[in-house]
């Protein structure tokens, strides 16, 4: 069995009002976000985000309204090395993918997902939960 890569868990949650979370999670948990910036897609398009951390977990706020088909909770594990090769070892195990379309985010020959900052890919638990492996690109590599 191959050994998974070292990662760390991050949480992302979709919020119908990224602003008045933002305001509720540093009044509830008294910290102001430890990052705020965008999502880029391939073609430029930004979509806002926040993070804090809580419990020396990362909980990033993602713009995503209720009944947008959108999962409300994601696991995120974030990686450093390339996700090609980690994707083909799960696939060669009999794992699933949600590979839906996501505009502005194309799907490489690896079945890796492109953004401008970062590369992703979805892998599905046998309940249908999407666990997200993620890497972010250094500065200069996309």
């Amino acid at each position: 069995m191959t050994e998974a890569p070292e990662a760390k868990l991050d949480i992302n949650l979709r919020v119908a009002d990224l602003e008045a979370s933002v305001r509720w999670y540093e009044e509830m948990f008294g910290a102001p976000p430890i990052y705020r910036g965008e999502d880029r897609s391939v073609d430029g398009r930004a979509t806002a985000m926040a993070c804090f951390r809580i419990g020396g977990v990362k909980l990033w706020l993602l713009p995503g309204s209720t009944g947008s088909g959108e999962q409300r909770v994601g696991i995120a594990l974030m990686v450093r090395t390339a996700l090609g090769p980690l994707r083909a070892s799960l696939a060669a195990r009999g794992a699933q993918f949600d590979d839906h379309p996501m505009p502005g985010f194309p799907i490489d020959a690896d079945g890796v997902r492109q953004g401008r900052d970062a590369e992703f890919f979805y892998l599905l638990d046998p309940d249908g939960h999407r666990i997200e492996y993620c890497r972010v690109f250094r500065k200069g590599e996309a």
